[in-house]
């Protein structure tokens, strides 16, 4: 055992008769007080009863509304601690959301389930999913202050202090310029004897050698403590960072509630609700933050009107323990859902085939203590005993084996999206959204306070909470507005609340589905906002099976490369301590090893907008990494993949990069944003006087090159950089042979297959996969001739929409002139009379006619720009 101490001892529990009424009904509630005091009064003991909170709220005004001869006037009424960790459980969700924590969490658990834990429902669940983010935020924290690794499962040692990383981040200030004399500062030093000192004092705690009382006054901890807290004031004004240090106290404040109520700490549960009143305020969570506000000053008030009864709390009364241990105390509203609801649900209880009369109830009842001593007697007889071990459940092998398992998941997880990033914006740490300079919810605990400020001398039933003075949160990004009011919506929840709504007002349901019933086109667009991710590779993988792609004859020696310089640069590491001459020496002796005359073709980035942004705030998460000033001789001391996210860093590095190719004689292109095209027509002109190899990653590339590619010339290949990939991972495509197995309508055709399926300007259509598409395409004449007005440079927009929108019905199932708001009738019928789902999810329908014409003219956007229509 850790940790132990005094406690009362083992609960009694008793099932007194039950009220036949309404529960919320006021004459329900006041019989209920009433019972409660004449039994007190019999046993000459303080009257106290436990509600939850429209209960407690009813209570409480009609206590303060007797008269002051009235027996209910000493009665003490108390608000149920499970429904208010409930509450605050919903306001964590609340705060956190569309910061990426629920994307965080599905890693491990369903969505489903997610949504229930981050409303505070499913509370088992919720504890151990923060608890466990919690653990991986701290890893990652204690990882960037002494560069000392986290300990992984499945490492050869179990030592975690014989774990090393391989990689460390360092977070660069804003606007940092790099000097050639830079060094590590002090503070930032390994101190190996930190952290020798503190495995010895967790074996130690472990081992009953060290108190946990001493802990507050241990040299090592206080240290590490002092570190920790610099460095969330070194980010203090990266709001992204604040953000989530609000989250591990509102977490840490989780943990002391659960420890107040579990053991028993009266003074503990006191402070804890104390300091959960600024966030349920700043959360909306109104009806807790006044029942809760109102429960504070009466407990406060204890000593002076009930001191016995004060003193029966503090010595660890107020919770009841269903066992003799003392890490068992519960909340009395707990033991209730436990107890009394468990009893009557289970087998023997009212709810499996009793019946629910007065009589039944009755019989239930009486006989609970009688059935209770027959199993004492039982157990007697048999010599058969029921015990249960001191340790807790949760310290057990398969337990913890499966928490260090969930913590590596999520420590991954937010290593790649790293929420402490000296990025000052606020986003999502999943998708890259930025918020808007309205969203506030880093600062929750400010707006809290001032909200409960404001509710100082007002009477608590007259007082009223505005909205606009709550905080703001990220999923404002998503919002509607009724009546000028901002509302935030779940698209799914909209869509059923708008179906079952709709069934009772239209004579004819199908009008309806012309109009999307979502915030946003959910076939089109995730619920974030953001457009949904193409699937490009599953385009290369149909082309690839449709017939023999591949290079079937012995290449010559003289071949010509062109390379794709973006993909280029992600290929080799950089290390740390470097010059980014040195580094930019690697990529040519790289190129001089793998590739003779080599054309290295180079993205352009501007500050400007492009079709492209959404694909870039996926890719860095919204983070863009500090502007560094450097030269060749200026040593690399960040980390790439920060340093690549800022624009400027990734210009700069490029022309530095261009500089050194061109001086070993290698030529360079550049272009004025994504080189598709340009990497592209370079194979192709290339290609005409000499044998060429096309060497990238993307599927852009390839479609550009089957499209840009002329039977005529001396061989056209596509290939990835064969370096750390196994031989039968690789496809070497011969262009011309592929072109020709398509034929010429289809290779025509392909950009615009692969556009209007999702590429990196348009969304995917959910559902609608890149191969089915080209297989319709190859084989329907009809699909095809609808497709010539995007190869038209004299097509009008009305063409490009008609046709479009008809592809896209054709593509969703369906038939002539049916348009794509009758199809989305039909196929949300099929489902719901055929009885196939439980519910039905509306991004599986099709988007609307109005939002596929927009799709259309997207999809018209990159079939102009690989030159169709020159």
């Amino acid at each position: 055992m850790v940790y132990g101490g005094v406690f009362p001892g083992k609960s009694s529990i008793v099932y007194l008769p039950m009220i036949d009424m309404n529960p919320s009904d006021l004459t329900c509630i006041n019989s209920t007080l009433h019972f409660i005091s004449k039994e007190a009064r019999r046993h000459n003991a303080d009257p106290v009863v436990t509600f939850d909170q429209p209960l407690y709220w009813k209570a409480v005004n009609i206590i303060l509304n007797e008269a002051e001869s009235s027996t209910l006037k000493s009665m003490v009424v108390r608000l149920g601690g499970f429904h208010t960790e409930m509450s605050f459980l919903g306001s964590i969700g609340h705060i956190m959301n569309s910061s990426g924590l629920s994307e965080l969490l599905e890693t491990v658990y369903a969505s489903t389930a997610v949504g229930h834990m981050l409303s505070g429902k499913a509370i088992s669940r919720a504890v151990r999913g923060h608890f466990l983010t919690q653990t991986a935020l701290t890893l990652l924290i204690t990882s960037e202050i002494y560069d000392f690794p986290q300990y992984t499962p499945g490492t050869d040692t179990d030592d975690p202090s014989q774990s090393y990383l391989d990689d460390k981040e360092n977070f660069p200030k804003a606007d940092t310029t790099c000097v050639d004399n830079e060094k590590p500062s002090e503070s930032n030093q390994i101190l190996p004897s930190e952290i020798e000192q503190l495995i010895t004092v967790f074996e130690g705690i472990i081992q009953s050698n060290i108190s946990i009382e001493s802990l507050n006054d241990n040299q090592t901890l206080n240290i590490i403590s002092e570190r920790i807290r610099l460095f969330r004031k070194s980010l203090k004004n990266c709001r992204t960072a604040s953000l989530w240090f609000q989250y591990m106290d509102m977490v840490e404040l989780l943990r002391q509630f659960i420890t107040a109520e579990r053991t028993g700490n009266w003074n503990l549960h006191l402070k804890s609700l104390q300091q959960m009143l600024p966030y349920l305020a700043a959360s909306g969570h109104n009806l807790y933050a006044k029942s809760v506000h109102i429960y504070l000053q009466q407990m406060q008030n204890l000593p002076a009107t009930h001191p016995a009864l004060d003193n029966l709390f503090k010595t660890g009364h107020h919770v009841i323990r269903r066992t003799d241990r003392f890490w068992a105390g519960l909340s009395t509203d707990l033991v209730i859902e436990q107890a009394l609801m468990r009893s009557l649900k289970t087998t023997g209880g009212l709810t499996r085939g009793r019946g629910l009369s007065e009589s039944q109830r009755l019989l239930w009842l009486l006989s609970m203590p009688q059935c209770s001593q027959m199993n004492e007697a039982m157990q007697k007889l048999t010599d058969v005993n029921y015990n249960t071990s001191e340790q807790h459940k949760e310290l057990g092998k398969s337990r913890i084996d499966q928490d260090k398992k969930d913590v590596q998941i999520f420590k991954s997880f937010l290593g790649e999206r790293n929420p402490f990033s000296s990025d000052i914006n606020l986003r999502n740490i999943e998708t890259g959204t930025l918020a808007d300079e309205k969203v506030n919810v880093e600062r929750s605990v400010d707006i809290g306070k001032e909200i409960l400020k404001s509710m100082e001398d007002q009477y608590a039933d007259d007082f009223v909470f505005k909205k606009n003075k709550q905080v703001v949160t990220l999923a404002s990004k998503t919002n509607i507005k009724i009546d000028g009011e901002e509302v935030v919506v779940d698209p799914q929840l909209l869509f059923q609340r708008l179906v079952a709504a709709a069934n009772n007002i239209f004579p004819d349901i199908s009008e309806v589905f012309k109009f999307e019933l979502s915030s946003t086109p959910a076939a089109l667009f995730e619920p974030s906002g953001l457009m949904r991710q193409a699937q490009k590779a599953t385009l290369g993988d149909a082309l690839w099976n449709i017939g023999d792609c591949a290079v079937n004859r012995k290449l010559d020696s003289e071949l010509h490369y062109v390379i794709d310089g973006g993909s280029l640069i992600q290929r080799l590491p950089w290390n740390k301590g470097s010059t980014f001459g040195e580094i930019c020496q690697q990529y040519v002796d790289y190129i001089k090893r793998r590739y003779d005359h080599a054309v290295i073709v180079f993205d352009g980035y501007t500050s400007g907008p492009s079709t492209k942004d959404h694909v870039h705030m996926r890719r860095t998460k919204g983070v863009e990494g500090a502007k560094i000033i450097f030269k060749t001789t200026t040593p690399f001391r960040s980390k790439k993949e920060n340093f690549l996210t800022n624009n400027e860093n990734k210009q700069n590095f490029i022309n530095m990069l261009s500089d050194a190719l061109v001086k070993n004689d290698f030529q360079t292109e550049h272009a004025d944003a994504d080189a598709d095209v340009l990497i592209a027509k370079t194979g192709v002109n290339q290609s005409i006087s000499h044998p060429t190899v096309v060497i990238g990653e993307d599927t852009d590339v390839l479609v550009l090159l089957i499209f840009h590619c002329t039977l005529s010339s001396h061989g056209l290949f596509y290939r990835s950089d064969q370096s750390n990939r196994k031989l039968s991972s690789n496809k070497v495509w011969d262009i011309q042979k592929t072109k020709l197995l398509l034929g010429p309508e289809v290779s025509k055709l392909l950009p615009f297959i692969h556009s209007v399926t999702g590429c990196d300007t348009t969304s995917r259509l959910y559902g609608i996969g890149k191969g089915p598409v080209l297989k319709k395409m190859s084989e329907n004449e009809e699909l095809r001739k609808l497709a010539l007005p995007f190869l038209s440079r004299c097509s009008s927009v009305k063409d490009i929409v008609n046709c479009g929108v008809q592809i896209i019905a054709y593509l969703y199932g369906g038939v002539p002139h049916e348009s794509l708001d009758i199809i989305r009738y039909r196929k949300f019928a099929n489902k719901v009379l055929s009885n196939s789902v439980t519910f039905l999810q509306v991004q599986t329908l099709p988007p609307t006619s109005a939002a596929a014409e927009q799709h259309c003219k997207k999809t018209n956007l990159p079939n102009n720009k690989v030159g169709q229509r020159d």
